[in-house]
């Protein structure tokens, strides 16, 4: 009766059994890493790491012959899954580091329009402008500053196209600027007079 040599069967399901670990581990890691939980992270790969090992060896136990092979394909898949895990994570950084600048930039916005909402109130009702009369007074100081204050917060202000691009020390400098233009807006409006309107 011819002997079947049986070893070389257990080589294919092997590589099947380590491609499938390290592509699932890859999966989870990046699931985990998203979510920031630590201990799944450990646990995910240590799990995954240990089911690709023992699928190595079953594959170098069934063909010891293939053992440089299937080491240099377990490497090639480490690294692979490794190096996709990377780039999901950095550009989920980028991406979160992106919508945070987004939401910074739409705050800042929403605070300098606030100041311009106001000082226009004043500015295009002549009845309420009876009430500040010292906001139509170039000449004083105050309301020196406060438009020195806008010019400066609507030169810095991104433009709508840029807004995402914008790099930390300009999105640092537009929130200076609008800081001070709401403590200009509130000296002015505070020192302004107090008119009666009729």
């Amino acid at each position: 009766m011819p002997q079947v040599d049986v070893s070389a069967g257990f080589l294919i399901p092997a590589l099947i059994l380590m491609a499938a670990a390290l592509a699932l581990t890859a999966v989870k890691v990046d699931a985990a890493l998203d979510r920031g939980d630590g201990e799944k992270l450990f646990w995910i790969g240590f799990t995954g790491t240990l089911t690709a090992l023992l699928a190595v060896a079953w594959a170098v136990a069934g063909n010891p012959g293939a053992g440089p092979w299937v080491g240099l394909a377990a490497v090639a898949g480490a690294a692979g899954a490794g190096y996709w895990v990377q780039v999901r994570n950095r550009r989920r950084r980028e991406d979160r580091k992106r919508n945070e600048r987004g939401r910074r930039i739409a705050e800042l916005e929403r605070r300098h329009d606030a100041v311009l909402v106001s000082w226009s109130s004043y500015e295009l009702d002549d009845w309420k402008a009876l009430e500040r009369p010292g906001l139509r007074d170039t000449s004083r100081p105050e309301t020196k500053s406060l438009m020195r204050a806008m010019k400066n917060a609507a030169a810095l202000r991104p433009p709508e196209t840029a807004a995402a691009d914008l790099d930390e020390p300009l999105l640092d400098s537009y929130g200076a600027a609008v800081s001070e233009l709401e403590q200009a807006w509130e000296n002015a409006e505070t020192s302004s007079g107090g008119g009666q309107a009729a």
